[in-house]
């Protein structure tokens, strides 16, 4: 990635706090007596996997509930499901094993740890570039070099926020998670989702391009918390290091 201006960075900044302020909000009251079913949140769910379970669209169930925001879902909330026959499972919603069986006495501290944001690599390859100062500047992602067109993936479950050109950071997509945290993938040659679209860990944003202030094709990857960068690589899987010191997925 070539070097961005502070001018730059800080339009990133106030990229990502202008959405999030408009996702600002919680779930109030469901309006009207449709028929439907009655879901209490449990630790790990979402309102994309609480709906695909249903059988709902997950932008009725949103409206159903006045959802301002997807990722201020609480454990307890209780969610008005549209249309929807089926009755609660006895398990959580959660993906992997966990998901696939009734809660036990004692499972409910694991499901809170479970539940925790577990970040991956969006694209495959070595980090050429890493998080920190350099010259006077500081440089507040990752870059990993890849083809042109290679899918870069959600590395989190969360909300697109932002998909669309941002100065010199190109093509932009920018998701927000649970809590306090977001992620930016930056330089693509182009965005696959929109602003406002609910992702799952893994799902296709964008392809791997060099638009913007970009000297070649790579992907430039930020996490940010409460709209601060924070260094990706102590929030991706370990993995093992190539000759010269460059991190790799490994895989």
């Amino acid at each position: 990635m070539g070097r961005l201006s502070a001018a730059a960075a800080a339009r990133l900044v106030l990229a990502v706090s202008l959405a999030w302020l408009a996702l600002t909000g919680c779930a109030s009251s469901p309006q009207g007596s449709a028929n439907g079913v009655r879901h209490v949140v449990r630790p790990g769910e979402n309102v994309y996997r609480i709906s695909r379970f249903y059988g709902v669209e997950t932008q009725r169930v949103i409206r159903a509930n006045r959802i301002r925001d997807v990722t201020e879902l609480q454990v307890g909330d209780r969610l008005f499901i549209p249309q929807a026959s089926k009755s609660q499972p006895a398990y959580a919603l959660t993906p992997g094993p966990a998901g696939n069986r009734p809660m036990r006495s004692g499972d409910r501290a694991l499901a809170f740890r479970e539940a925790k944001l577990r970040f991956a690599w969006p694209i495959s390859g070595k980090v050429s570039s890493r998080f920190g100062w350099r010259s006077g500047s500081k440089h507040e992602g990752i870059d990993i070099p890849a083809k042109k067109g290679t899918p870069i993936r959600a590395a989190e479950s969360g909300r697109v926020i932002h998909s669309g050109e941002l100065s010199a950071y190109g093509y932009v997509v920018i998701v927000k998670h649970a809590g306090r945290y977001s992620t930016v993938y930056a330089h693509n040659r182009k965005n696959k989702v929109r602003k406002g679209q609910f992702v799952e860990q893994g799902d296709v944003l964008a392809a791997v391009g060099k638009s913007g202030n970009a000297s070649g094709y790579h992907l430039h990857f930020e996490v940010r918390r409460d709209r601060i960068a924070q260094d990706p690589v102590k929030f991706l899987p370990v993995v093992r290091y190539a000759k010269g010191g460059a991190a790799t997925t490994g895989d």
